[in-house]
């Protein structure tokens, strides 16, 4: 039976769920879950992780992310020695920058979610320089959060967003290019966040990750909750509600500068995602 463990549980703070803890494990640990995500990075040692039901080996250098209510454990314990940072992706995780990383693209949502598929060959393992520089940041992380200075919440959520931009970047140099999966996905979905207001069909997309169609729509609706169109035409529409602000440009012209070709179709799709027409939009805005 699988243990689950929610934030409230351990002492996360609504609104700021994040722990950092350094953890020498020298026993087996329990297969659990939780209703938060672990960023885990393994220093020293070795053993067996056990993810829903699979054992794949661990070892000094393994990064990989558990996002909540993924059963996980540990057994065969070796010296392992690991920082486990426990965090709310909704909350940290939402800086536009950093889904134009390919490399934050796959390590963040599409390995965790494929590595099933990949064998566990998309993991990232850094190497020694990588591994010291990761453990650096981490301990500042670390020391932040224990100490809790004045200021320490910003300074802890600006320090793990250059690890996790430290983390993509080191994912994109180490996962190499034709055998891993996770990360051609991954550079499909950046050409999307830098190109969506341009035309782009959903063969377009899966040719450039070197999958079918069914194959592309299932990894991406199962990684992002929606359909890759719904997720471009989502980004257009709040595009163009930045564009709205501006009265000199005609609806029409917002909807052209958004990528929609069609007016009545920008209208009908605004309307079922923000309950109003483009006119009401600028109307409001106007108001406040």
């Amino acid at each position: 039976m699988t243990t689950k463990l929610y934030a409230r549980d351990i002492g996360l703070e609504p609104g700021f769920t994040f722990r950092i803890q350094k953890c020498p494990l020298n026993h087996d640990y329990y297969v659990h879950c939780h209703d938060f995500s672990e960023l885990v990075v393994i220093l020293s040692g070795h053993a067996v992780h056990i993810i829903e039901g699979k054992e794949y080996p661990v070892s000094a250098g393994q990064v990989f992310l558990i996002h909540s209510d993924v059963s996980h454990g540990y057994k065969n314990v070796d010296g392992i020695e690991y920082v486990n940072v426990m965090f709310q992706p909704e909350q940290l995780l939402q800086l536009p920058e950093l889904r134009l990383l390919p490399g934050f693209q796959a390590l963040f949502y599409i390995e965790p979610f494929y590595r099933k598929e990949m064998y566990f060959k998309g993991m990232l393992m850094l190497d020694g320089p990588q591994l010291q520089e990761a453990t650096r940041l981490l301990d500042t992380i670390l020391a932040e959060h224990d100490g809790q200075p004045e200021g320490y919440r910003l300074m802890v959520r600006t320090y793990f967003t250059a690890l996790v931009g430290m983390l993509s970047r080191y994912y994109q140099q180490n996962g190499g290019h034709a055998e891993n999966k996770a990360l051609r996905i991954g550079e499909t979905i950046t050409y999307i966040e830098e190109h969506f207001l341009q035309p782009i069909t959903l063969q377009e997309m899966a040719d450039m990750a070197y999958m079918s169609t069914r194959q592309f729509l299932r990894v991406f609706t199962r990684n992002y909750q929606t359909t890759p169109m719904d997720y471009i035409i989502r980004k257009r529409l709040d595009y163009s509600c930045t564009l709205l602000r501006n009265p000199d440009l005609s609806i029409s012209q917002v909807a052209m500068d958004s990528g929609f070709r069609d007016q009545n179709y920008y209208s009908r799709q605004f309307r079922k995602v923000f309950r109003c027409s483009p006119s009401e939009y600028r109307e409001k805005l106007q108001d406040n």
